[in-house]
């Protein structure tokens, strides 16, 4: 019986772990580079009319994606700094766990969220309003 390990990762580990500082690099670019991607895909279903897709689908793992990129930054500086001898796999799967964890709260918040933008805008137009010249 085989059990499940944290020192493994589909048969990549030894690669992964030979990378050592450029898993940092390659990972914080996958998520910067996902959200650019992303953003393009946003930019063609609103030229093309299908925003419903935007507003389910590509916005919230856009801002999944944001939110994981900055809920990363701590645990990574810890497990990196603090814990110098981290394995690659490990960081790589608390990236994934942490990108599972905002991917499930932008689900369940979704509309909340909607609703604190919108009226951070509504705010922001009536700030430009007050302060306009007259």
């Amino acid at each position: 019986m085989m059990g499940f390990s944290f020192n493994t990762f589909f048969g990549y580990e030894n690669q992964i772990n030979e990378l050592k500082d450029q898993v940092l690099i390659y990972g914080f670019a996958g998520i910067i580079f996902g959200i650019l991607g992303l953003l393009f895909i946003a930019v063609l279903l609103r030229k093309i009319g299908l925003n419903i897709i935007n507003s389910f689908f590509v916005n919230p793992l856009m801002l999944a994606l944001g939110l994981t990129l900055l809920v990363s930054i701590l645990p990574t500086i810890i497990l990196y700094v603090v814990a110098l001898d981290i394995s690659g796999v490990k960081i790589v799967y608390s990236w994934i766990t942490i990108f599972l964890g905002m991917v499930l709260y932008v689900m369940f918040n979704l509309e909340t969220i909607k609703s604190f933008f919108k009226e951070f805008g509504k705010m922001t137009e009536q700030q430009e309003f007050r302060n306009r010249k007259r």
